[in-house]
């Protein structure tokens, strides 16, 4: 049978980086569903540079992971497309800059909808359709471990994801799916392209290898936890040595 990939925020950054691996490490008939909120242009390029072979595989589709519908809509295109999930990354997730006093009450729940409670349901969704032997992984972040000062909100919602992995466990046990997360810190994607080199310096002076990470650091971790059959209810952090000094 082949392999059933499911991915949210799949078209840039991490998300992207996760996909390109599991591409690279493909059979001839396995497909990959991966999801896109409102870059279209972003979708496109990355679906532009991927072979022939490689497009075949591959099934980009927009739905915005802040709706509850979007996602409902989503499910139910895999299901009755592909019949069964064996890999199932949530990945898709936002934050913002805004001070804590200045948040309003719908932009918490915006972001607090997208990163915990829409995955949520989307998890229970397709519970019934994958496969056994099967694997769930979330990307928390090492800002659910360790406050953050920047965004509140996101910590939150990511140390609830890294509570809602151990929780899912025994959930997932009669199947045997493996139920995993992975808490990067400060990685180089396109949310800090616009981060000044002053804001650069003073991170870098805070992690041990006096550098940010790269997507390829994360998607190869992914892989690993993904392809490991022992592997369960663990947290990862990768971060490359944030406070340790």
């Amino acid at each position: 049978m082949n392999r059933v990939t499911v991915i949210t925020g799949g078209t840039s950054g991490i998300g992207r980086g996760i996909v390109e691996k599991v591409l690279a490490n493909a059979d001839r008939d396995d497909l990959i569903f991966a999801t896109y909120a409102h870059n279209a242009g972003k979708a496109n390029a990355f679906w532009e540079s991927l072979s022939p072979e490689e497009q075949e595989k591959l099934i980009i589709l927009k739905a915005d992971m802040s709706s509850y519908e979007d996602m409902m809509a989503f499910v139910q295109e895999v299901k009755s497309r592909a019949g069964h999930v064996d890999w199932l990354i949530s990945n898709a997730g936002i934050s913002t800059y805004d001070k804590f006093q200045d948040y309003t009450f719908e932009e918490w729940n915006h972001i607090v909808n997208t990163n915990l409670s829409i995955p949520v349901f989307m998890i229970k969704e397709f519970m019934p359709v994958m496969t056994e032997g099967g694997s769930v992984l979330f990307m928390g972040s090492y800002a659910g471990r360790q406050a953050y000062s920047s965004s509140v909100v996101y910590g939150v919602t990511k140390a609830a994801i890294h509570f809602l992995t151990k929780s899912l466990v025994k959930e997932f046990e009669p199947k045997g799916i493996r139920v995993n997360a992975i808490a990067p810190g400060f990685i180089q994607t396109p949310w800090h392209e616009n981060r000044t080199q002053e804001s650069y310096d003073r991170i870098n002076r805070k992690i041990a290898l006096h550098r940010f990470g790269e997507i390829k650091d994360v998607a190869d971790m992914a892989y690993s936890i993904l392809t490991n059959h022992y592997m369960n209810g663990s947290i990862v952090d990768i971060h490359g040595g944030y406070d340790y000094f």
